[in-house]
């Protein structure tokens, strides 16, 4: 009875010597993706050109895993190594594309902030500085030259 007993304990471990092997190739490889994962510069261009869609594609698209780590590999520490490698790439991936939307974010608010002073500017060059310093006299007359720095009135037939 030990015997049989000892024969079925052997051959279920025998059995299950593959797939713990085959998890410890899967671990390897994927422990070994992550350690090689590196992001891609060109995300930079999807935050820059797409603004915040270009912030989302980072995850939805899966990182391209170099091929020649994978040659002469089991295929379980290659779907290993691919999962680590996408695991730990995307992450990357994203931040390249937030300098790109940085940079998108920044040109915009540039472009606003310097739209603006420009039509204060022009504002402030032909109505409040005409008004400031020539005083309310001139409210009939029309403000055509009010770009000039004397503040001449000059008369417009209407």
């Amino acid at each position: 009875m030990l015997r049989g007993t000892l024969a079925v304990v052997l051959i279920l471990c025998l059995g299950a010597a593959p797939v713990f092997a085959q998890q410890e190739d899967y671990q390897m490889g994927k422990l070994q993706g992550e350690v090689d994962a590196r992001g891609q510069a060109v995300w930079i261009l999807s935050g820059l050109f797409l603004g915040p869609i270009g912030l989302i594609l980072p995850w939805v698209i899966n990182p391209r895993v170099p091929g020649a780590n994978l040659i002469g590999k089991s295929a379980e520490w290659v779907a290993g190594y691919m999962d680590g490698y996408r695991h730990e790439a995307k992450p990357k991936n994203f931040l390249y594309s937030l300098v790109g939307f940085a940079v998108w974010g920044a040109a915009a608010v540039a472009l606003a902030v310097g739209l603006s002073n420009a039509a204060n500017s022009s504002a402030n060059a032909c109505g409040e500085s005409c008004g400031s310093s020539c005083g309310d006299v001139f409210d009939n007359w029309a403000t055509d030259a009010c770009s000039s720095s004397s503040c001449s009135p000059q008369l417009s037939l209407r």
